[in-house]
């Protein structure tokens, strides 16, 4: 009997020295990813368009991306009976909007094409707004 508990205990005493060697590298190693995981991010705003694309000058009223309410033209669907713009929200929401239809009560879509759609902002003003984020002035108005 005196056999079997020599026998136990050195069993307990290898299974708890290999735990202790291995342990610490374990909390290291949990360590490392928890400063990963906590590392931020760089923040890029997928509404603010390529710098390279737009020409307008931002001062430039009504001339910015706030005259859809920092919308983004995400795509356009042409059907035999309609035409359907989607745009995406800043809050990451999508949005479709048929022609002659108002997004708000300043903001209404005139025409939709393949790659843009003409929008008249406060009954006046007609724009041009493409995919690539890109609004320009719609000529001859």
């Amino acid at each position: 009997m005196n056999i079997k508990i020599k026998k136990n205990l050195i069993s307990f005493a290898i299974v708890f020295l290999l735990q202790l060697c291995f342990l610490p590298t374990a909390y290291a190693a949990d360590e490392i990813a928890g400063e990963i995981e906590d590392e931020e991010l760089p923040a890029t705003d997928p509404f603010a368009g390529n710098a390279s694309m737009t020409s307008q000058d931002p001062n430039t009223p009504g001339v910015s991306g706030n005259i859809i309410n920092d919308m983004k033209l995400i795509g356009t669907v042409s059907g035999a009976h309609k035409k359907i713009a989607v745009l995406a929200m800043p809050d990451g929401r999508a949005l479709k909007f048929e022609e002659n239809e108002f997004v708000t009560d300043t903001f209404q879509v005139l025409e939709i094409y393949e790659t843009f759609i003409v929008v008249r902002v406060e009954a006046k003003d007609e724009f041009e707004v493409f995919m690539s984020g890109q609004i320009n002035p719609r000529e001859g108005n």
